[in-house]
């Protein structure tokens, strides 16, 4: 099967439609998501319904999406991002809601395991380093799992004996092999706003029949977002750090 692997959409209407786009064009057969469908951007509700049509979908909540049902999670958020989950909550339906509801902690399957931040703190850990790679190896099974949060599309490998060795993309377009007794955290990116120093969209594509890994970055209208993002009175450093991958 070919699965579409997204993350960190964050309600920016303008890049999930590009890659949403791309994904069609390429004939994937399922979509796996790990997390962040709203929070900062001008278009959650937009988003939302973009992704309930889509099949053989799998998601697991990430901060914002947890933050929905639970105010807790806001006391970890910046004074921006507070301020963009209140436009988000009374923008979204009742509907949407509850679709975003149905979205899993954590994700275990046949081809791949999928956390947003990592299996000891889902919501919280931004999974970056070869020690919480160790942490989390025990909690998850099989060779390819699949994180979101940090925004930077990275992979992660860890042979028996030997210490993780980690490849962060820095915004080029890759396909890896993945290798047999290899076991692999793999960051797509962020389709709404990536933090790479690159604006480009970003999601992956992976083949459990070839067992290859492909990171794919994408243009969209970035203009659009932020006169969206403005218009809303939304903070302004949502829309000024979009052009700058930050």
């Amino acid at each position: 099967m070919k699965y579409a692997v997204f993350s960190d959409i964050h309600s920016n209407y303008e890049a999930l439609k590009v890659c949403l786009d791309k994904m069609q064009e390429l004939k994937v057969d399922g979509y796996a998501f790990c997390g962040d469908l709203i929070g900062y951007g001008p278009n959650p509700e937009e988003c939302t319904k973009a992704i309930m049509k889509l099949k053989n979908f799998i998601a697991v909540m990430g901060n914002h999406d947890v933050c929905l049902f639970n105010k807790d999670f806001s006391r970890w958020f910046s004074e921006y991002a507070s301020k963009a989950m209140i436009f988000t909550s009374k923008k979204l339906s009742s509907k949407s809601k509850k679709f975003i509801s149905s979205f899993l902690t954590e994700y275990q399957g046949p081809h791949f395991s999928m956390v947003h931040g990592s299996f000891s703190d889902p919501y919280r850990d931004y999974l970056l380093t070869p020690e919480q790679f160790i942490m989390n190896l025990s909690k998850w099974e099989g060779n390819v799992c699949f994180v979101g949060h940090s925004h930077v599309p990275f992979i992660m490998s860890y042979r028996e004996g030997h210490i993780p060795q980690i490849d962060v993309f820095y915004g080029r377009d890759v396909s890896i092999k993945l290798m047999p007794g290899v076991r692999y955290m793999i960051n797509p990116g962020s389709v709404g706003q990536p933090r790479d120093t690159n604006p480009l969209a970003s999601f992956g594509l992976f083949d459990t029949e070839k067992n290859i890994f492909r990171l794919i970055r994408l243009p969209y209208d970035i203009k659009s977002v932020q006169e969206k993002i403005e218009a809303l009175k939304l903070p302004q450093i949502l829309s000024d750090r979009l052009p700058k991958g930050i």
